[in-house]
């Protein structure tokens, strides 16, 4: 299987929890819709039409955290509008709390995509390197400008879990964790959450998914229940969300 992998970044980031509804919560990493949403962005795909197009069947991706980060909370005013003409003149306003993922060097990802269609994998590695995108790319709100780079291209193969421990850089799936697969190591601090996997017409979610990722950077030891892919170059085994 060919991957491109590239990094993404900025100053801080909001990734909406999808159950929240007043407090705007924030997930540590970019769920997989996010980061499909900014492939979508780089080549210029309009908003909502591209949910066949990367969908899990097509499009596969990966994520592995580069960065330490944390949370802060901020208050944000938003207009409280319950006619359209107060939408224009608004005559009071709401305080809402609101989740940033920050980092002392701000926030990074690292991210391996897949796609079914090589023309789509043509388009997207010129478009990294080039350092182009059609639409601006954002992590996970349009006051969060993020910036990407190109790592490279590479070959992976994939590899049938055993009963063996195997060290995975990425976040994994909860679901492909082997019964008492998962092995704990000191310095290891583990985050669990529930995330979106695929959208449909009108943005439904079609299914989410739990994953667990080491908030301090370190690959986890787990048994694979599934598969995993194995990257020669790097000696990455990564598992796709």
């Amino acid at each position: 299987m060919k991957l491109i992998v590239f990094d993404i970044g900025g100053v801080c980031a909001h990734f909406r929890k999808f159950y929240t509804n007043s407090s705007s919560l924030s997930y540590s990493i970019p769920s997989r819709t996010t980061v499909a949403g900014i492939i979508a962005a780089i080549l210029g795909y309009e908003r909502d039409s591209y949910y066949e197009i990367f969908s899990c069947s097509n499009l596969n991706i990966a994520i592995r955290k580069m960065s330490k980060t944390r949370k802060i909370m901020q208050s944000l005013n938003y207009m409280k509008a319950t006619t359209t003409t107060e939408l224009v003149c608004p005559k009071e306003h709401t305080q809402i709390p609101f989740e940033l993922v920050v980092g002392d060097n701000g926030v990074k990802y690292r991210i391996y995509v897949s796609h079914k269609d090589d023309e789509i994998m043509r388009r997207l590695y010129e478009s990294l390197k080039n350092k182009s995108s059609i639409y601006p790319p954002y992590l996970g709100a349009a006051p969060f400008c993020a910036s990407f780079e190109l790592i490279g291209t590479y070959e992976a193969e994939e590899r049938i879990g055993d009963n063996n421990f195997v060290e995975i850089s990425t976040v994994i799936s909860q679901n492909n964790i082997a019964d008492k697969g998962l092995k704990l190591v000191p310095g290891v601090s583990i985050f669990k959450d529930r995330m979106p996997r695929e959208f449909g017409h009108g943005r439904e979610i079609r299914e989410t998914a739990s994953y667990i990722y080491d908030e301090n950077l370190n690959p986890l030891l787990v048994k694979v229940k599934y598969s995993y892919y194995v990257i020669k170059e790097t000696g990455e085994n990564i598992l796709f969300m």
